[in-house]
């Protein structure tokens, strides 16, 4: 798992929702954006084991949730 991938969660309340990685916290955890329900400055912090990966994204150099959402979108 890096930064940059969309992914689906597949466990929780939120199944079937579409984010970006924006950030590794361990082996075992990673913090998620999708620029709508979850914010930049909010992000999402979920078991990388409760995720399917769906494509890859070239990281920006300036992540904006307007950005975040259009890459969401699928």
């Amino acid at each position: 798992m890096k930064e940059g991938l969309i992914v689906k969660s597949l466990k929780g309340h939120d199944t079937g929702r579409v984010y970006l990685v924006v950030a590794i916290l361990d082996e075992n955890f990673v913090l998620l954006c999708d620029g709508k329900y979850r914010k930049i400055d909010n992000p999402k912090q979920k078991r990388i084991k409760h995720l399917e990966f769906v494509g890859e994204v070239a990281p920006a150099s300036e992540l904006t949730d307007s950005y975040i959402r259009k890459i969401c979108k699928l």
